[in-house]
């Protein structure tokens, strides 16, 4: 071979050797990478148990990566599926800040690339151009500033995306190929296999924290139970030993001795005193007293010191600096002076007996060292409970020791005195015969005295007919309740004692008087030889009543009607006498009054009558023999309905009986509180249902709904006796509250006449309770009688309603027109609405206007309407103002 030959054949071998020296560099650099990642990917696979905390964890997963490839712009995110939001917990940009991701809403997050990342699950290496493109195809929104290269790949937990790590560049310089994104793929699974153990070792680390905390409060609840307990134990034997003490203590300062020495068992109380009240409330005085500072506490006036705070307060109070410069500063006490030194914290508990503070209990600290808690408060308190029965206990003993030094010495006493007790029993015994038989205000014989008499004048008169008979006399007073409510009871006494002077000169010595009621008296005339003798003793009693009485320096009038009973046989019987001479009387009065009647077979008819229809009533069954009406009442001015006022009617057999037929048999025979109850009863019943069980109308679709609506209010008609006693009133209450109606719409009338009868007092109590209760009052009839303007300035009384009677007299009598117009006046001065009944005519309606009355009803708007669609005559058309 030439050299010529040699030297092509060199040169290839040159080349050969270089290409060999290039491959074993290759290998040797992807070698050393190999080595590289290797160790990275160990690193990384270290970090699950190096790192502290998942903050360090990111930031050594961006070290190791930023040896592997340029990454200077490095973030992870992670996605939560739950809630579709992802969260950026690493983030390291130049250009931009962690804000600019993370104030973005997530629904636009997710249209930028890392959301695009998130989408497909698969790697992206992005340059400008490729992200232009999937820009332009509407794939992802442009977010943040523009990068060079864009290299992500998603993190894979179970073939579930949970986030995307991604590197970017800036800069031209600085690019990223697919060795990159191959590199940065197998890392990621190393991270997410990090990450998870990371999750799993902090998972397990708080489980066993939540155990170790679970089992370290079990312990202290264990230890808080032994301490509870080993308190209550001592607590208890404490207290046994208070109340030990009771009978054990020799006198009460060795009583207080132990006591202190027992609570000190409790909590500190080396300064320690009890204080109580004196018997007059006035003073507090301190029976045992310790203390480091304060020798001595000496009783004292009720003053502003802590102990008489809790006197006043009747609560447990501790107290220091801070609370004490408040209280001070609240005037509630006052520091200095003879109160005692000023602790650091001072506790105090007040002693109850029968839910009244007799004293306190106090301890006290004088330094910082032993300070007190709020439960030592609340132990001091629980055990003051027991000290305070103690303390009564121990002062119990103590005044029944002298009570029984006391009994013995007043045994003594009293035996001396027992033969004059004696005399003064018989004395006592004389007198109260004599007040059981006599009236207290005139010294009269009474009922059970004159029972007495009368019974042993029928057994006197044995069965012979012709023996001499015996005559009863019932007196009752004219205007006796005028004369007392306008003069009083000091009058009216007066009154009572100069009648009972008159009736005695009246009668012979033998004849027996009584005084039976307020101003009822009975006379028994013995024996009558004829009725004119009884006859002659009336007319006397008649003439000396007419007679003026001087009360108050002043005359006053009365008069006195008498009924008459003659004794007929010895089967006679007082109630029989007193029931006839009371009916006669009752005839007297319904004649005149002022006049005297004989009982006879007619007034006996007319009781039989009254009984008879009393007896009818009474088996009245309400549900089907009554019946309710009603009649509009009318403003005069606007022609409109302003109420309707409930009637009743008594359906007896065919009869269809009004209210004035049987009204008053009802009232006194007791049977007008059902009545009344049944017919409010009944107003529920039509109010609350439209139609009856049959589907019938039952009253008016018009009024129905004004009266329901509250428009238009309802007037009922009750008996007096309601307000007499609080039961009775109680009932009318539970009665009125099951209306289906407003309570302002519901107005109760009650009668002029029938409130003069009974006490003004409890009455006008009644009234106005009635008035808190809610609904509105009505003075019926008024102006029937004397027509009292006290329950107009007096009574709470929202409408006064005119007597028809006095209406008609305003046509034709100036006295009654002048009345009217004062009563109107007052009516509008006190907002007291007046209306007028028994309107009849057109021209006592325009002489009403004229007087000022714009309230009415009568025949002339419209008749009675019976509820049940009945008619009268007239229709109730307008509607309710």
């Amino acid at each position: 071979m030439t050299s010529i030959e040699a030297v092509p054949q060199q040169h290839e071998a040159l080349i050969r050797q270089q290409k060999v020296i290039e491959r074993l560099k290759l290998l040797t650099h992807k070698y050393r990478q190999a080595e590289v990642v290797q160790k990275a990917l160990f690193r990384i696979s270290e970090l699950a148990s190096s790192a502290r905390d998942m903050n360090q964890l990111y930031a050594s997963v961006h070290n190791i990566i930023g040896e592997l490839m340029s990454a200077n712009n490095f973030y992870i995110c992670l996605y939560n599926g739950h809630d579709e939001t992802v969260q950026f917990p690493y983030f390291v940009d130049e250009l931009d800040s962690i804000d600019a991701v993370t104030e973005l809403p997530a629904e636009k997050l997710k249209r930028g690339i890392t959301g695009y990342l998130l989408r497909t699950g698969e790697p992206q290496l992005l340059t400008k151009d490729s992200f232009r493109e999937l820009e332009l195809s509407g794939e992802i929104d442009k977010m943040g500033s523009l990068h060079v290269d864009w290299l992500g790949v998603p993190l894979l937990s179970d073939d579930q995306v949970i986030g995307a790590m991604v590197v970017q560049s800036y800069q031209e310089d600085v690019r990223y190929n697919e060795q990159d994104l191959e590199l940065l793929m197998f890392v990621s699974q190393h991270v997410v296999n990090a990450l998870e153990r990371f999750r799993q070792r902090e998972l397990m680390q708080a489980e066993i924290k939540r155990q170790t905390a679970e089992l370290r409060i079990t312990n202290e609840d264990l230890l808080k139970e032994v301490t509870v307990r080993e308190k209550a134990e001592l607590q208890t034997s404490v207290l046994f030993a208070i109340s030990e003490l009771t009978n054990s203590s020799e006198d009460m300062y060795s009583f207080y001795s132990e006591l202190h020495k027992q609570i000190n068992k409790l909590l500190n109380a080396d300064n320690f005193y009890v204080a109580l009240l004196t018997e007059n409330g006035q003073q507090v005085y301190f029976p045992y007293y310790v203390d480091e500072h304060d020798r001595k506490a000496r009783q004292r006036r009720l003053r502003k010191g802590m102990t008489e705070y809790v006197l006043r307060h009747g609560a447990p109070v501790m107290i220091n600096d801070e609370e004490r410069q408040r209280l001070v500063a609240r005037g509630e006490i006052v520091t200095g002076g003879d109160n005692g030194s000023l602790a650091r914290q001072w506790l105090g508990s007040p002693l109850f007996i029968n839910d009244d503070v007799f004293g306190v209990l106090s301890v006290q600290t004088y330094n910082d060292d032993q300070p007190y808690s709020r439960e030592d408060l609340e132990l001091l308190n629980f055990v003051s409970q027991h000290v305070a029965v103690a303390i009564e206990r121990r002062r119990s003993a103590e005044k029944l020791a002298r009570a029984n030094i006391f009994l013995e010495k007043r045994i003594a006493e009293r035996t001396e005195e027992l033969v004059d007790e004696i005399e003064r029993r018989k004395k006592i015994e004389e007198k109260l015969y004599y007040d059981a038989n006599h009236d207290t205000l005139t010294g009269l014989p009474n009922r059970a005295m004159f029972t007495e008499r009368v019974e042993r004048a029928i057994n006197q008169r044995g069965s012979n007919v012709h023996d001499q008979c015996f005559a009863v006399l019932f007196i009752d007073l004219d205007r006796f309740k005028n004369i007392n409510d306008t003069l009083g009871h000091s009058a009216g006494d007066q009154f009572l004692l100069e009648v009972s002077q008159r009736l005695r000169s009246a009668v012979r010595e033998n004849d027996l008087i009584a005084r039976i009621g307020g101003d009822e008296f009975v006379i028994l005339i013995e024996q009558v030889a004829e009725i004119d003798n009884a006859k002659s003793v009336a007319q006397n009693i008649i003439e000396m009543m007419r007679a003026p009485f001087v009360l108050d320096d002043q005359e006053h009038f009365s008069g006195a009607s008498i009924g008459i009973a003659m004794s007929r046989s010895n089967r006679e019987s007082v109630d029989r006498l007193l029931r006839d001479a009371d009916a006669a009387m009752y005839e007297a009065k319904s004649g005149g009054r002022g006049r005297y009647v004989v009982f006879d077979e007619t007034i006996r008819h007319g009781l039989v009558a009254a009984v008879t229809q009393e007896s009818a009533l009474r088996s009245a069954q309400l549900h089907h023999d009554f019946r309710l009406w009603y009649q509009p009442i009318y403003g005069l001015d606007s022609n409109k309905i302003e109420g309707q006022e409930i009637l009743l009617r008594w359906q007896r057999g065919d009869e269809l009986v009004g209210p004035s037929s049987f009204m008053e048999l009802a009232e006194h025979s007791g049977a007008i509180l059902d009545i009344d109850l049944w017919v409010i009863e009944r107003c529920g019943q039509i109010f609350a249902h439209r139609d009856d069980d049959n589907h019938h109308r039952v009253v008016d679709d018009e009024v129905y709904e004004t009266v329901v609506n509250g428009q238009c209010p309802i007037h009922l008609n009750l008996s007096t006796q309601h307000l007499v006693t609080l039961r009775h009133l109680k009932a009318l209450e539970d009665a009125l509250a099951t209306l289906p109606l407003p309570r302002q719409s519901i107005v109760l009338e009650f009668d002029e006449q029938s409130l003069l009868r009974h006490d003004n007092r409890r009455i006008l109590t009644s009234l106005r309770r009635l008035n808190e209760f809610g609904v509105k009052l009505a003075l019926d009839d008024f102006g029937r009688g004397s027509g009292p303007l006290q329950f107009i300035y007096n009574y709470p009384f929202d409408i006064i309603k005119l007597d028809r009677n006095f209406v008609r007299q305003t046509a034709r009598k100036s006295r009654a027109r002048a009345m009217v117009r004062h009563v109107v006046t007052l009516c509008e001065e006190l907002s007291i609405k007046l209306t007028a009944e028994g309107l009849e005519s057109k021209a006592l309606l325009k002489q009403l206007r004229v007087l000022g009355v714009h309230h009415g009803q009568g025949n002339l708007f419209s008749s009675a309407k019976a509820i049940d669609g009945g008619q009268g005559s007239g229709a109730a058309s307008s509607q309710c103002a």
